[in-house]
């Protein structure tokens, strides 16, 4: 084998060995389970203050944490909200939900109050995915002029409900992000006019990650793999002739 050749045998080689490595490239993930959950959030809504996530669960630890009632700024309710995540590394899954029976939004300026019943909001989360849904069973406005109006319920992901001249509510909203994490709010009131605000109703969050065993090996991703077997491949064979040279072997190279 000539000098030329050699140099070309080399130099294809790395060229082969790198674009198998890099063609497909890696995505940005999760290394271990993660999931939030919350029942209530609310930006400041005219004279009222903020409220912060209520109750709030995370995993890791995870767990369920329930609030018997609440009554912080425009929000109220005499039901119980439950907010519980739960994660196993072992098996890389996760999973959120967070429910309430009834809720009341006081709407500013003494406008009257939006009424949510019914709010179920869930996700599962495993290494290859995750799945959820944001219930609410109703919806209504009342207000001092027109008594209490039951508003009709949009069903499907991300749907929207006007509520003129009060409010957009988005309900069963999800969006997923680059690391495959899910969220999921029942519902999603966006006052306006002169009730400008954000009330988050009903949020479960969950994202799953490879599973975590005990005597795990490391992994080596496929293309990797290919790239490095194809690499010591053509070394090989690059050994060989040299050997074969050496003991006087006739190559026809």
């Amino acid at each position: 084998m000539t000098p030329r050749t050699k140099a070309r045998l080399a130099a294809g080689t790395v060229a082969l060995g790198g674009l198998l490595c890099t063609a497909l490239p890696a995505h940005a993930a999760l290394t271990s389970p993660q999931a939030n959950a919350f029942v209530v959030s609310a930006s400041a809504l005219g004279n009222f203050v903020a409220v912060s996530p209520t109750p709030s669960s995370t995993y890791p630890t995870g767990g369920t944490v329930t609030t018997a009632g609440i009554a912080v700024g425009a929000l109220a309710s005499n039901a119980l909200l439950t907010a519980t995540t739960a994660g196993d590394p072992s098996t890389g899954t996760s999973s959120a939900s967070a429910t309430v029976d009834s809720l009341a939004i006081s709407l500013p300026l003494g406008l009257g109050t939006i009424g949510v019943t019914g709010v179920n909001s869930s996700c599962n989360a495993t290494p290859s995915g995750a799945t959820g849904s944001g219930l609410i069973a109703g919806l209504t406005l009342t207000t001092p002029l027109t008594g209490t109006t039951n508003i009709a319920l949009k069903t499907g992901k991300n749907s929207t409900v006007s509520i003129p001249g009060v409010a957009t509510v988005t309900l069963n909203g999800q969006t997923t992000d680059a690391n495959g994490v899910l969220t999921v709010d029942a519902a999603k009131i966006t006052l306006v006019g002169g009730a400008v605000g954000t009330v988050t109703i009903g949020q479960a969050q969950c994202g799953g990650a490879p599973p975590v065993t005990t005597n795990q090996t490391p992994m080596i991703s496929a293309p990797v793999a290919a790239g490095a077997g194809a690499t010591a491949a053509i070394g090989g064979v690059v050994m060989v002739r040299r050997r074969n040279r050496g003991k006087g072997v006739f190559d026809a190279s």
